[in-house]
């Protein structure tokens, strides 16, 4: 499923202004942060191997419906890009990730140590986007994204804490997603709206209607880490089960009568990827997880609509809306 061609345009302004943001500054890390937005190669080649600019595509789509030109929030645009390439270069190297959109991860190409760094500048570099952006509304969408990358720090904890967890519940599961994915695309929609001078309250309903999204966002992406294609995902569907990540599809079939015991033992055994996988995957397919996925995928679908119908918006503005929240909860990639 690619993006709706409507968006393009709106895509091609994010790239030119990503572009100016990393045009200059200590040569390595600029290189290698080239390399992880997919413009170049790690040897500098022009590619194209970037990620779906999402977060910061949403940030001017709030901001258009909202009633300014989504140029105007092309600042918090980048900052949330950058900062969101900030968590993904820790993440990698965390999780021991050798690859990203088919590519090998920083961490692999300059080592760990030196993809701290990376993901330091960019995180850096990103809020230099807003604070020197000198907008009115500047200050509010610092507040929201300072907020927002605390929740997803603490979000991350949670994800790597429960690998070693006896029991994860669902609901704590959720409230994980809730900041490690939830909470920048709340932001995303929260700093396009303050970026386009809207009140405070209309600035806290795009930002609830994001963080819902975030969640339908999640799920689907635990979805595809488990069923989907790993050649247009570009991550291997063993790669999850491999490091035991406890993630929606494994806690509800971790919990089921029929599956729960066996994924037990598979889980609190040593790693062998290429002997669990097929296992896993059936267990999963026996306890129901799969249904559950996309059943709860479409329920946190249906409601980030509800809260988007609330939204004192034109109705054309609030249609485009739909159409990219659609994209973003039933993306196959």
């Amino acid at each position: 499923m690619s993006l709706p061609p409507e968006f393009l345009g709106r895509l091609a302004l994010i790239e030119e202004a990503l572009r100016r943001a990393l045009a200059e500054g200590p040569a390595e890390l600029v290189r290698m942060s080239r390399y992880v937005l997919g413009w170049e190669d790690a040897d500098g080649r022009p590619s194209a191997g970037g990620g779906k600019r999402l977060r910061p595509l949403l940030c001017l789509e709030v901001a258009a419906a909202a009633g300014a030109d989504p140029a105007q929030a092309l600042p918090g645009a980048v900052a949330v890009e950058l900062v969101h390439n900030f968590s993904l270069v820790h993440d990698d190297i965390q999780d021991g990730d050798a690859l990203r959109h088919g590519r090998p991860t920083a961490w692999q190409v300059v080592g760990a140590p030196q993809a701290i760094n990376l993901g330091n500048f960019l995180y850096t570099r990103g809020l230099r986007q807003l604070a020197d952006s000198r907008l009115p509304g500047a200050p509010l969408a610092l507040a929201i994204l300072f907020e927002a990358v605390e929740r997803m720090v603490a979000g991350q904890w949670a994800d790597i804490a429960f690998e070693d967890a006896e029991s994860v519940t669902e609901e704590d599961y959720l409230a994980m997603v809730e900041g490690k994915t939830g909470a920048l695309l709340g932001a995303a929609a929260g700093i396009g709206a303050a970026l386009a001078g809207a009140p405070r309250g209309t600035v806290d309903a795009f930002r609830a209607w994001g963080e819902r999204l975030g969640l339908a966002f999640q799920v689907q992406d635990d979805y595809l880490g488990a069923w989907g294609d790993a050649a247009a995902t570009g991550k291997s569907t063993s790669s999850d089960i491999a490091r035991r990540k406890k993630t929606l599809p494994v806690v509800f079939a971790l919990a089921s009568d029929g599956s729960g015991d066996a994924l037990r033992a598979i889980y609190r055994a040593a790693p062998a990827p290429e002997d669990d996988t097929a296992k896993v995957l059936e267990l999963l397919e026996t306890s129901g997880a799969r249904e559950h996925t996309r059943a709860l995928a479409r329920r946190f679908s249906a409601e980030a609509e509800a809260l988007l119908a609330d939204i004192a918006i034109a109705d054309d503005a609030r249609d485009r809306l739909r159409t990219f929240a659609r994209f973003i909860a039933e993306r196959d990639r």
